[in-house]
This record gives C-alpha cells, structure tokens and sequence, in this order.
C-alpha cells in the first residue's frame, strides 16, 4: 500500500487512516522533522549512529508519507502485525520495529503542535472554569472484578448487565 496510490480516493483514505488527505498533509512535514532529527542520530533499532543515513532502494517503507499512513492505518484499525505487515509488504518483525519508533515520533510531532489529549486534570478543571461548553469524550476502561461479593458491590452501580 503506497500513499501516492490511495489519496486520490479521499472517502477511502480518510476511512482507513481517520485523516482527511488535507489533515494528512498538514501533520506530514512536521511528522518529516521528527523523522529526520531522529535518523541523522539513530538507527532503526535506536542504536547510535555511527556513519551517515541515506534513503536506499530496498529501505523498508522508503517514503515518509507512507510511514506516516502504515502507523496511522495501524493505530486505526488495530490489525495483527502479521495481517498489517502483509499489506505493506513487508515481514512481522520489521513492522514491529516501525510501529514502535514510529508511534513515539508521531507522539513528540502531537506534543509539538499541542495536539495531545491533556491528562492533568487541575489543569481541565482550570481551562473548564472560564469556558461556557465543554465537550467531553471520554473512555469506558475496563477494570479487575473483585472476588468478593462485598466489595463488588462498592465498584458497579448495577446499570450494565453482563
């Protein structure tokens, strides 16, 4: 799969990526940034790097806009690394590796725009206070069930049946 390919197909890209091609390519040169600081001083693998990086022919995803499209198909459709590797020609464990470098860089490129959700919530409950509507998106999480029926009790309100 090649970004040059599918973003002349916007329902599809957006569909599969979250990102309209115009989202896409706002957030690419600064995803690019990131990728580069970290390539001129490391390696795929993290180690430090010794001599000078070059793009070659048989690089594994060798585009930065397709590096950037394999992570966020992957964090959107959340398929095995088998499943997603397969369709994008490459093997499991070298997908592997791009999706963990490449998801912190996409996080260092969401702080650097302040795109990142906020986790302080004296921070929340500041900016809230001065503001007429607040939207909430939030996540259900699962937790552990308590063995005891006492305790039980105490954690669910006994709306949901299961």
């Amino acid at each position: 799969m090649q970004y040059d390919r599918i973003k002349n197909r916007p329902v599809q890209f957006q569909s599969i990526t979250s990102l309209s091609v115009d989202d896409f390519n706002f957030l690419l040169p600064y995803f690019k940034a990131e990728w580069d600081e970290y390539n001129y001083y490391f390696t795929l693998k993290g180690k430090p790097r010794l001599r000078f990086s070059y793009t070659r022919v048989d690089t594994v995803v060798p585009k930065i806009a397709d590096k950037l499209m394999f992570l966020l198909i992957y964090l959107k459709t959340n398929p095995l690394q088998e499943h997603h590797a397969a369709s994008f020609g490459i093997t499991q464990p070298q997908a592997n590796v791009l999706i963990h470098l490449l998801s912190g860089l996409l996080k260092k490129t969401l702080n650097r725009l302040g795109e990142l959700p906020e986790r302080n919530e004296y921070k929340i409950k500041y900016l809230a206070a001065s503001l007429n509507d607040v939207l909430l998106d939030g996540v259900e999480r699962p937790i552990q069930r308590p063995q005891a029926s006492d305790l039980q009790k105490s954690c669910y309100s006994g709306k949901k049946n299961s």
